[in-house]
């Protein structure tokens, strides 16, 4: 029943996944929609809170010039999330440390984000770019840094 529980600490993992799946199956003009929908917000908001007035032209200049770095910014931080939720279990649950687990976690989250830009090769309007796939490890690797940090710094104050 204990280890039972502890295929528990996968859920995570699983729900990004299934997230990613989610974001790879909406074809291009959906998915360019919803990344221009948060460039824009991302615009709106900063030039609310810097008070700064833009013509229509200026804003959909802003708007080209940072929708691309945007789309790309969601790659690596929805695959530096999905290495936390890697890592958790395979630290707890696998007992992996160290090395092994910076191999194990990058080896399982490199080849999601293959067989996600695979997938993408079968939906209207989108492609697999080996790019995305070298963003993705990127971001991975940020995830990991993050999970390495929080474990130094868990390890100096837990209780003992």
């Amino acid at each position: 029943m204990k280890n039972k529980l502890k295929l528990l600490y996968w859920l995570p993992a699983v729900v990004m996944m299934l997230l990613i799946f989610q974001f790879s199956t909406a074809n291009g003009e959906q998915s360019s929609g919803l990344s221009l929908g948060l460039t824009q917000k991302i615009i709106d908001t900063v030039t609310s809170v810097a008070n700064i007035d833009l013509t229509p032209g200026e804003k959909l200049s802003m708007i080209e010039a940072i929708h691309g770095p945007v789309r790309k910014l969601g790659h690596l931080t929805e695959y530096a999330l999905f290495a936390i939720t890697v890592a958790f279990p395979l630290y707890t649950f696998h007992q992996k440390r160290r090395w092994n687990l910076l191999f194990w976690c990058e080896g399982i989250c490199i080849l999601y984000a293959c067989s996600d830009e695979f997938h993408q090769l079968f939906v209207p309007e989108r492609s697999g770019q080996i790019t995305d796939v070298l963003i993705d490890s990127i971001g991975i690797t940020f995830g990991l840094l993050i999970f390495f940090l929080f474990l130094k710094i868990y390890n100096r104050y837990k209780p003992k």
